[in-house]
């Protein structure tokens, strides 16, 4: 069985960003463990938010683990770095999934950079987007119009996050749908989740 680590530095990340891939994945039989790095509790109630991104977890079938750092308050450095390397020993993935280091969000970027350290004896390390990224230009592309409606299930389970967009009268749905459609037209089809690869080892996608 194949397996996926899909890393986010909050509740949410991971379901704009990967989910329909994710519950793709899942559908396909692929073994599925989220690590989220972060409570979210800047955001929101950290017991609220904890429990949204248990919800989700619950929909893709997938494992949940939590990273332990304070929203907003991620370091640079070893301590990330050692939190995303013993769990790629735990689950030995065949593919690693996190969000572009190139973001307006600290946090952010210091996952990512955390990661890409972590993973450097990994053959697939790729890229997700999310609305803080910065200039994100996809290569690889994920057709996900079956599995929409489950994706929007996904990002409604958060819901405290829903309306936080900071876009008056714009949700989280709304903005995943947007998303989809844009670059579901960049890929010929009609939604779409873009990525980018770190690495990718064709053959892992092709052999199963």
């Amino acid at each position: 069985m194949k397996k996926i680590l899909a890393i986010g530095p909050h509740p949410d990340d991971l379901e704009f960003g990967c989910g329909g891939t994710l519950l793709k994945l899942a559908g396909e039989g692929f073994d599925i463990s989220l690590l989220v790095m972060t409570g979210g509790e800047y955001g929101g109630d950290a017991k609220i938010r904890r429990r949204e991104q248990e919800l989700s977890a619950g929909l893709l079938g997938a494992k949940l683990f939590w990273g332990g750092f304070k929203d907003t308050e991620v370091p640079a450095g070893r301590e990330v770095i050692n939190c995303a390397e013993k769990m790629i020993k735990k689950i030995a993935p065949d593919v690693i999934f996190c969000n572009y280091p190139q973001d307006t969000h600290q946090d952010h970027r210091n996952v990512s950079q955390a990661v890409v350290t972590a993973a450097r004896y990994a053959s697939n390390l790729i890229f997700y987007e999310v609305p803080t990224s910065i200039d994100f230009l996809p290569e690889i592309f994920s057709d996900i119009g079956s599995v929409l409606e489950e994706k929007t299930k996904l990002l409604r389970f958060h819901k405290s996050q829903v309306n936080k967009t900071r876009v008056e009268n714009l949700s989280i749905i709304e903005s995943a749908k947007s998303a989809a459609i844009f670059r579901g037209y960049q890929a010929r089809v009609k939604y779409a989740e873009g990525f980018k690869a770190q690495r990718m080892l064709f053959d892992s996608f092709i052999c199963r």
